[in-house]
């Protein structure tokens, strides 16, 4: 088997350069991830406004909407309020801290519908009341069911592969 050389002359200093600006990206991956956040969030709106969890599993086979509820419901979906601009979907955000995407919601009832759970009444003795349907409650709980919204899909994935390409393009170029 005979082996293959390849011989390089002339000035190297354009490879460094690029090699230089690719390290970069590594030590200080934060315009990397700031670019690819937005992305992320909205392909969790877009998943929410299809009423699909990050798997793939439709929120309506964890459990239906309470009836009630629905007949009252002033969104065109689940954890959707009166479309974008308000309600959980529209609250999603991303943000870079150190070496780290994150994005979610800082809506005080993100978490209680990512994972469910069960809403007391912050007295031992008090009752929860609220009006549904038309009618006035008054109970001990009331059992969120979750319908997980935040995760990281296949989707996602892509998103982060397509902007690091990018990046890593920007940076070999120079430009």
């Amino acid at each position: 088997m005979t082996g293959v050389t390849i011989k390089l002359s002339g000035s190297l200093v354009p490879i460094q350069d690029s090699l230089k600006r690719i390290g970069a990206l590594g030590a200080d991956p934060s315009a990397v991830l700031a670019g690819i956040g937005p992305a992320i969030v909205r392909n969790t709106q877009r998943r929410m406004k299809a009423g699909i969890d990050p798997r793939g599993v439709l929120w309506s086979s964890y459990a239906p909407l309470n009836p009630l509820y629905a007949s009252e419901k002033t969104g065109s979906g689940i954890l959707i309020n009166k479309g974008m601009a308000f309600g959980l979907m529209g609250s999603l955000t991303s943000k870079v801290q150190g070496n780290r995407l994150i994005w979610g919601t800082n809506m005080p009832y993100g978490a209680i519908h990512q994972f469910g759970g069960i809403i007391r009444p912050k007295t031992p003795t008090g009752r929860l009341v609220f009006h549904m349907g038309g009618q006035l409650f008054r109970v001990k709980s009331v059992k969120i069911p979750a319908r997980p919204y935040l995760g990281f899909t296949d989707e996602d994935l892509q998103v982060v592969i397509e902007g690091l390409e990018d990046f890593l393009s920007h940076a070999m170029r120079g430009s």
